[in-house]
């Protein structure tokens, strides 16, 4: 996993300020949390880590962070109360935050590092599940004290992930919906909505470590179930790889289709009591005919067209993150920060949402069902880990219990496939970013992202 921030880097691509005066949003319409409200979040007065990093405004991460965990959506029949998947078989890694500590010992349920005394926690998570989220006991010169994280950690399974932080409500995330301003008090519709003002499709940009990672269908979330629209308006849905640009090192967020799904207008319903954690929400729900395989996609982008122009004949409305990260002027620069983009003009995807008035790396609730498939018995082996060995073109694949062994390029396309006994090395043919699939009698045992110099 390590490597895919390396991609991350070389594919950021510097945003071009277009130079037009772009539609502007009115004050944010905030919704409302059912059976969810707002808590003090629990402190402890010396123990303390930070929780796992999640998987969103890819650009801002690094290999150091070792982000390999999803945020999920607040949907509560789909997740119940997790806020944060991780995959099975990978590194999590939780941060000690801890002052003048002299000792650390950490327990961690359903992990393979209870016992472990350093002062940060790296563990791996075998069998899927929930699980509670470590303990840390501390020690120091005045006596000792510990701290558990509230809440549990999803693991492996079956999953909805969207950009949003949504551990509690106003204080790591907020959902609404934007006006669009028209000018003269008139209104343009909405970002995220049917609109005049010439924005023609929303997307959320994702990533995901889940090992048989495969899209099952996606949930967009409306304020509202719509009131009005023409008899034939449905929704377009697309799913696309983004591809490079070798020359300009920019990246094409809509750069190979990989799935279409339309959904009519009047299928969107009102979310069910108790479905979710936000009152009076409606749900347009996207269901693909056969699982699209995500887990040898490094990044894939999802996209919302087919809504109207005319905001007094539709009112088509998606709801929004809003509280976003903070970033730095360079982030801010970069392509791969940001997770929510608008197509407008003809910038084809390539505006964030914050240049239309909201605030960085917030996003559109665009999310994704993520489904490992463990049902079926594709992940029925466990590994031992992979260790790859990279020289000019040729790779180095280390594995003691995989028997087979594929190199997929970013075009889907394989450039090696050969049988594995402990370790083989095999030729690509040119740099670039690489997907290593290990298999064993035919089901894949581990995955890993490589990039060849």
């Amino acid at each position: 996993m390590k490597n895919i921030y390396l991609l991350l880097v070389v594919l950021s691509g510097a945003m071009v300020c277009y130079g037009q005066e772009l539609p502007q949003t009115g004050a944010p319409i905030l919704s409302k949390v059912s059976g969810m409200e707002k808590s003090a979040a629990k402190v402890s007065a010396v123990a303390s880590y930070e929780l796992p990093a999640g998987l969103r405004c890819l650009g801002t991460i690094n290999a150091e962070t070792g982000a390999v965990c999803n945020f999920l959506s607040f949907n509560r029949t789909m997740n119940g109360q997790h806020f944060l998947w991780a995959p099975r078989q990978m590194d999590v890694t939780y941060i000690n935050n801890t002052e003048g500590a002299t000792s650390y010992l950490w327990s961690v349920p359903g992990g393979n590092a209870t016992g472990q005394t350093t002062e940060n926690c790296t563990v791996q998570y075998y069998e899927s599940g929930s699980y509670a989220f470590p303990t840390l006991f501390v020690t120091e010169a005045g006596g000792s004290s510990d701290y558990t994280a509230e809440g549990a950690l999803k693991v492996g399974g079956k999953a909805e992930i969207c950009c949003a932080d949504t551990r509690e409500w106003g204080v790591t995330y907020q959902t609404a919906y934007y006006p669009l301003n028209a000018g003269g008090g008139a209104t343009a519709g909405w970002l995220g909505g049917t609109n005049s003002a010439g924005m023609t499709g929303y997307g959320n940009l994702f990533m995901t470590s889940q090992k048989n990672a495969h899209m099952t269908g996606v949930n967009v979330y409306l304020p509202f179930k719509p009131t009005k629209w023409a008899a034939d308006s449905r929704l377009l849905l697309q799913v696309w790889y983004p591809v490079a640009d070798e020359e300009s090192g920019t990246l094409d967020l809509t750069g190979l289709p990989i799935e279409v799904v339309y959904l009519d207008m009047s299928e969107i319903r009102e979310a069910e009591e108790d479905e979710l954690a936000i009152r009076n929400a409606a749900v347009a729900e996207f269901r693909f005919e056969t699982p699209l395989q995500i887990w040898d996609k490094p990044l894939f982008f999802v996209t919302v067209e087919g809504f109207g122009t005319d905001p007094e004949a539709e009112d088509f409305c998606m709801l929004t993150e809003i509280i976003g990260k903070e970033m730095t002027e360079v982030e801010l620069t970069n392509l791969m920060a940001h997770n929510s983009f608008v197509r407008y003009g003809g910038t084809d995807y390539q505006m964030p949402i914050n240049y239309f008035g909201t605030m960085p790396g917030a996003s559109f609730m665009i999310c994704p069902i993520i489904d490992n498939l463990e049902d079926s018995g594709v992940e029925s082996v466990t590994s031992s880990p992979t260790v790859l060995r990279t020289e000019g073109k040729r790779l180095t694949i280390c594995n003691a219990q995989a028997t087979d062994v594929r190199v997929i390029d970013l075009c889907g396309m394989t450039v090696a496939q050969t049988t594995l006994d402990g370790e083989v090395t095999v030729e690509v043919g040119r740099a670039g970013v690489y997907i290593v699939q290990l298999l064993r009698d035919g089901m894949q045992v581990d995955v890993k992202k490589v990039m060849m110099r």
